[in-house]
């Protein structure tokens, strides 16, 4: 339709404004950019156009580009909403993130239900581990919105880090998710057309946004690699713009790979129906750019959702949720999910560590080393997480542990941790139980410190409720012994998984005190840490943790139990 009015009117600014939407709707972003800048030759004040022109800069990556056109947009029109959160978002980019709040706040200030402007304002309240504030944010955008899925999804994912929320209240929250964005979909009555052998070569489906350098490719690149294709065609559905060597590889390593940014649920849930996927796996959970309404849709006959998320998603469409007996025991989380739980036999996935650069896996500098204390002469206890899981639980148990040994360090790193204002909010919250701010060792993080950082700390300690994943795995790979608290959900048991699966039951703590027991334990011989740090390598090398090939015949196994469960039901 704008084809035609620009036919008759080749320089109708509505239409051009209106067609770039439309463009960058469908991800075709270099089309969008000449629409907007077509607009902007005929009128340079044009203020939507300029806003537009900047948000399909920032997706192309041209970051001071777009930052001119919304500060041209802000000359023209200095109290839009629109404008302040845009610019919020640069400031952010930027790495200030005092700056990105005064805008997402003077946002709000002009249009107090503006749903982008409390979710993005969330995003980093929940960074810097102030999640109360994160979560009455998402909470508001998802008021302000409620059809905006997206925000609702993050308000999920928030809870997995909060100790404020039960078990029952999250799943309750998971359940609402379902019926909001499901109501639509009668996804019991399809029928799907799927050949119903049981023994025959299946099709599976793997759906992420994160076939790129990201914590996901340590774990499926490896699994990718090792499927037995005699017995499983592999499809790779890719729902992001970036594209990295990792992302060839995985493509590379497809039998078939479609790049689905930018499309509608309905046109995805088509494409996997007409391509006769078996079982369709979801990589992304509750995480950025999930393509969770194209599984409300069942565009095929077994959904599986793994390793993204720490929790069920809340959908009945989405069959089967992957998990180990470690994680979830049988009896403890059941009622805590709308998938059937399926539990393979170890640990419910496999690493391979330096996934994003492979070439550093024998690299002089990532080679384990004796134990800091040694030298030092005190210990440094270290955690590498993202700051949302530092609860003030969190702070509490750890400033016990270092109030038990006066001359102990804790050295944390995380995104913001170079930042004023978070270093003075994490030195004020250790302070308040006793530690002196001269204990504890802040670090930005960096992509450079991956790894090599290890090397200044001598035992680690995990956070909860919410546990490390990646981080823990690769912990224990650069021979770091880690301190877990277990508890009783998926994402509070990942450490209770990963130190049993190495044989380190006896760094799992089963109450407070006894995780500042644990540590003190540990801390207390140095050269039984050395002897424990300079073998745990070797040690995960050879347990379940490692062993990809094992893993991928049991998740193998796993597909096939389900296909011929759906085989058996269907006839």
């Amino acid at each position: 339709s704008y084809k035609q009015v620009l036919a008759l009117d080749p320089n109708h600014l509505a239409a051009l404004n209106n067609q770039g939407n439309i463009y960058k709707e469908l991800n075709r972003l270099e089309d969008a950019q000449r629409c907007y800048e077509r607009v902007l030759s005929i009128q340079p004040d044009f203020f939507e156009a300029l806003n537009n022109l900047g948000g399909v800069l920032e997706d192309l990556g041209a970051f001071d580009q777009a930052l001119g056109c919304y500060q041209k947009a802000f000359a023209i029109y200095p109290d839009s909403a629109e404008t302040h959160k845009n610019l919020g978002n640069m400031r952010y980019r930027q790495g200030n993130t005092e700056g990105a709040i005064a805008h997402y706040q003077k946002a709000l200030s002009i249009n107090p239900g503006y749903a982008q402007a409390h979710n993005n304002l969330a995003h980093i309240y929940k960074e810097q581990g102030k999640l109360d504030m994160a979560l009455t944010h998402y909470e508001k955008a998802v008021l302000s919105k409620p059809d905006w899925s997206e925000a609702s999804s993050n308000l999920l994912l928030c809870m997995q880090y909060s100790a404020v929320h039960t078990p029952r209240e999250q799943y309750e929250a998971h359940i609402d998710f379902g019926k909001r964005f499901e109501k639509e979909f009668h996804v019991h009555a399809l029928v799907h057309g799927n050949t119903k052998d049981p023994q025959r070569r299946i099709r599976i489906g793997y759906v992420s946004p994160d076939f790129r350098k990201h914590a996901v490719a340590y774990f499926f690149e490896s699994v990718l690699a090792l499927h037995d294709r005699s017995v499983c065609e592999i499809y790779c559905y890719y729902n992001n713009t970036e594209h990295d060597a990792v992302t060839r590889r995985i493509a590379d390593r497809s039998d078939r790979w479609i790049d689905c940014a930018g499309w509608s649920d309905d046109r995805l849930a088509e494409q996997i129906r007409s391509d006769g996927v078996d079982i369709l796996v979801d990589l992304a959970g509750h995480t950025s750019r999930n393509r969770l309404l194209t599984f409300a849709r069942k565009p095929a006959p077994v959904q599986v959702t793994w390793l993204g998320y720490p929790a069920t998603t809340g959908l009945t469409a989405m069959d089967y949720r992957l998990t180990d007996r470690f994680t979830e025991p049988e009896g403890m989380t059941e009622g805590f999910n709308t998938e059937t739980l399926y539990r393979l036999p170890e640990i419910f996935c496999s690493y391979t560590p330096c996934a994003s650069a492979p070439e550093r896996v024998n690299a002089p500098e990532l080679r384990v080393r004796p134990t800091p204390a040694l030298q030092k002469g005190y210990v440094t206890f270290g955690s590498f997480n993202n700051f949302a899981k530092v609860t003030p639980a969190v702070v509490e148990l750890w400033s016990k542990v270092l109030l038990a040994l006066p001359e102990a360090r804790l050295l944390l790193e995380s995104a913001g941790l170079g930042t004023p204002e978070m270093r003075s909010k994490v030195h004020a919250s250790f302070t308040a139980h006793g530690i002196a701010a001269d204990r504890l060792i802040l670090v930005e993080r960096k992509p450079e410190n991956q790894y090599v950082l290890y090397h200044e700390i001598d035992i680690a300690l995990d956070p909860f409720p919410c546990n490390g994943g990646t981080t823990t795995f690769d912990t224990l790979w650069m021979g770091v012994p880690i301190v877990t608290l277990a508890g009783n959900t998926f994402v509070s048991r990942m450490g209770v998984s990963l130190l049993s699966n190495v044989g380190l039951q006896e760094l799992v703590a089963d109450t407070p005190q006894a995780y500042v027991d644990i540590a003190m334990e540990l801390a207390s011989d140095m050269t039984a840490l050395n002897q424990l740090r300079m073998g745990l390598r070797r040690r995960m090398e050879a347990s379940p943790l490692m062993d990809t090939e094992r893993f991928v015949r049991n998740m193998e196994m796993a597909y096939r139990d389900m296909w011929q469960t759906w085989c058996r039901s269907a006839t």
